[in-house]
């Protein structure tokens, strides 16, 4: 039997689907939190007269706690469970999303100066980052455990493409009643559907496989060391440099679409808005459709990912309108989508179902990574050289990934594990 498939935990196939769809709406919820905010946080910063370099602190503080704290989360659920690591999580990002509300509104209202509004705003996505994180791993740790190798890729796909969802749904809402009702009371909506979420995986969420006490130290170094073991360092470093990618455009594309488009902040959000919400409906086209349509490799997805996202990149460039800037977008969503469901699934069948939790926790650190470095690799050349310099740059990086993919021995073998016949599908 494949070393990463552990059969033991006694549900039934109904269980397993019924907590699917429930992992699958609380991340979308998550996504919509998290999405409305690349659509937010550009013209809010105009409207504030702050500089773009103060958003792009609040994203890197954000990701250096989301890169230290989710391996750290994902071992804790190998150790006490993904279920009660799930709540948790979730409950720090629906009070994360109220302190970031009421930050926007005392600044916006004039209750406090602009750059102490950025900073309680940068408090808030603190405690995501710190707390919130602990989200995603435990729910990838979830659906690892219940799933054979063969089914693994396609099911990481179906669960990220939930989060994707998210930032369909996210920035469409920003644009169409951000307007109306105002940023603070549109995100206490949101934190309000997210603790929805919270209670209802308390409620709902079956978890009957004991969980693995084992008993590592829980320190980021020891943690983050796991992402140099060699079967999944390859998939850390690949992951790293798309996420950077992503990292990057996302924060880009609000303040791109403004200036090359001659917009005003409010113009700004809706028509960045629109970009998104097209780029994240991209990405789930690719996890949802294409994917299980293709039965591909989580290699053959990583390199055409990869592949892909360097023409995208090179689009946006010299992207001469608005049409060909959401062209462009679009195109890096979809490659990310197909890249993302490749990285997470090779980095999961490489590993034991002990495991698990850790691998998620790796593979989910490096979105902190990412958005650790895009402030100063993405916001700063795109103040200190010009707007396209960021989507040259992802045009490079995206070429080192796709050579990865395509070269690496340890990623060529983890192709080999997802080749035997299928095991029968255990009960969850």
């Amino acid at each position: 039997m494949p070393p990463s498939y552990d059969p033991s935990n006694p549900s039934t196939p109904s269980d397993r689907r019924r907590a699917f769809r429930l992992l699958f709406i609380c991340l979308m919820v998550t996504g919509i939190g998290n999405s409305m905010l690349f659509a937010i946080l550009p013209p809010l910063a105009r409207d504030l007269g702050v500089a773009e370099a103060w958003i792009g602190g609040i994203y890197t503080i954000s990701a250096l706690l989301f890169l230290i704290m989710s391996p750290i989360w994902g071992a804790l659920s190998d150790q006490y469970g993904r279920r009660p690591i799930l709540i948790f999580g979730l409950a720090a990002f629906a009070l994360s999303t109220l302190v970031f509300a009421a930050a926007a509104l005392a600044g916006q209202m004039g209750w406090a100066p602009p750059l102490i509004a950025i900073f309680g705003m940068a408090a808030a996505r603190t405690l995501f980052g710190g707390f919130g994180s602990a989200t995603n791993p435990s729910a990838q740790a979830y659906v690892a455990d219940r799933t054979t190798p063969e089914e693994r890729t396609e099911a990481l796909a179906n669960l990220t493409a939930a989060f994707g969802l998210g930032g369909v749904v996210g920035p469409a809402l920003a644009a169409a009643f951000v307007e109306r009702v105002g940023i603070a009371p549109f995100m206490v909506g949101t934190s309000v559907l997210v603790a929805c979420a919270a209670i209802a995986v308390r409620l709902m969420l079956p978890e009957k496989t004991p969980p693995k006490r084992q008993m590592r130290p829980i320190n980021p170094v020891a943690q983050l060391g796991f992402a140099l073991d060699k079967r999944i360092a390859p998939f850390f470093a690949y992951g790293c440099g798309l996420w950077l990618v992503q990292a990057i455009s996302l924060q880009a594309i609000g303040f791109y679409v403004m200036d090359r488009m001659n917009l005003t902040p409010a113009e700004g959000l809706q028509l960045a808005g629109v970009a998104l919400t097209a780029g994240a409906g991209a990405l789930i086209f690719a996890q949802l459709v294409v994917i299980p349509a293709m039965k591909a490799s989580p290699r053959a997805l990583m390199w055409t990912g990869a592949a892909l996202t360097v023409v995208a990149s090179i689009e946006m460039v010299f992207a001469a309108n608005y049409a060909a800037i959401v062209f462009g977008y679009m195109l890096n969503s979809f490659a990310f989508g197909l890249a993302r469901s490749g990285f997470v699934g090779g980095a999961s069948l490489s590993v034991t179902p002990e495991e698990q939790g850790r691998a998620a926790g790796s593979t989910t650190a490096t979105a902190g990574l990412g958005f650790l470095v895009a402030p100063v690799a993405g916001l700063w050349l795109y103040q200190a050289v010009g707007p396209a310099t960021p989507y040259m740059l992802n045009a490079v990086l995206a070429a080192g990934c796709t050579a990865l993919a395509f070269l690496h021995p340890g990623i060529r073998s983890v192709t080999l594990i997802a080749k035997p016949h299928a095991e029968p599908r255990g009960p969850i």
